[in-house]
């Protein structure tokens, strides 16, 4: 399982209709958030006068513009594969602080303004609530077109199966195997190699079998048998069925009557070889030794024939000499000097 594996599910492309919705509920959140900016930037100015006397103004200022920062800080860079999970904690401090400064004045009175106490806490809450819920999902497309993100397991799988999932989990942690159904065919693939292990070697397959094959087994690189053999993984075949050992026939005393047939018939005489094809070629390179006064032997005629390209054995070259000392050429022009003169 050392192969690295892309995720499979990419985050899927908006539609029209889909690009339209998200920049209206854009346009509706940015106006419910200068609403909320509005509503609290008062109060919030007036609770800090007594101690930022004529700068309170930038301190409703700075905490909206605060959340809004580190939100946009976090997704990008969850976008850029660098993303703190602590900073998501920044913005939500910073709700709690705009929340707390807006209704601490009614908090103070006796008895406590439930009315102004939920009016001025609802707006900022909303606010806040809608810039994390974008920053989710700008998260989430950007977790989702990582490219070393790993798909998550079915929460059902870890109720219905635990020990097994974890195994899983582990093994898709540790072979860095990303796509949880490249990780569903390697498991299984790899219990039916056990199982063909476990049917070659018996129960005690994790001594009989050679180191080889344990170590591919660890490895994840081991096909079972009938699968077909991926990247670097080498097939388990069966062994074969040992044939039962047969007892050795019995010998036929043939010797006799062999060599009572051959005095009777004599020995068996085979054809010889076809030659016609060749006689042509063999004149023409008879004559040609007998012009440089070299002898016509079986090895000089075979070599000779070889080297015009054509393939002849030795038998039927001892064939053509054969038959090139019996026969005479047919156009006298390719006759041997000495067959001419005579």
């Amino acid at each position: 399982m050392t192969t690295t594996h892309t995720p499979d599910t990419p985050a899927r492309e908006l539609s029209s209709g889909e690009h339209t919705a998200v920049a209206v509920t854009a346009a509706v959140t940015g106006v419910l958030g200068l609403l909320g900016f509005v509503n609290s930037f008062e109060r919030v100015a007036e609770a800090a006068a007594p101690s930022f006397g004529w700068l309170a103004w930038t301190v409703p200022l700075g905490i909206d513009l605060g959340i809004a920062v580190f939100s946009a800080l976090d997704i990008v860079l969850a976008r850029l594969g660098m993303r703190l999970r602590w900073l998501r904690l920044i913005p939500w401090a910073l709700t709690a602080a705009t929340v707390y400064l807006n209704v601490a004045t009614y908090l103070k009175a006796d008895p406590i303004d439930t009315f102004a106490v939920v009016s001025h806490a609802v707006l900022p809450l909303l606010w806040v609530i809608a810039v994390e819920v974008g920053a989710h999902v700008l998260r989430k497309r950007a977790h989702l077109t990582a490219p070393d993100r790993m798909d998550g397991i079915r929460r059902s799988r870890w109720v219905l199966a635990p020990l097994p999932t974890f195994t899983l989990w582990r093994r898709m942690v540790l072979w860095e195997v990303r796509s949880y159904p490249d990780a569903l065919t390697r498991e299984r693939d790899r219990i039916l190699a056990k199982t063909d292990l476990q049917d070659r070697y018996g129960r005690l397959w994790r001594f009989k079998a050679t180191r080889r094959e344990r170590a591919l087994y660890r490895l994840g690189e081991l096909a079972p048998t009938g699968a077909p053999v991926q990247m670097r993984a080498e097939r388990l075949d069966p062994p074969a069925p040992e044939r039962p050992a047969l007892p050795p026939a019995p010998r036929k005393r043939t010797t006799t009557r062999t060599s009572d047939r051959q005095q009777r018939t004599g020995p068996r005489r085979t054809a010889p070889p076809d030659v016609d094809d060749l006689m042509p070629l063999g004149w023409q390179i008879a004559a040609d030794l007998e012009t440089k006064g070299e002898p016509l032997t079986r090895d000089r005629l075979r070599d000779a024939i070889r080297q015009t390209g054509q393939a002849i054995s030795t038998d039927r070259a001892g064939a053509l000499l054969a038959r090139l000392r019996t026969e005479a050429p047919a156009d006298p022009a390719t006759r041997p000097q000495e067959e001419v003169t005579s």
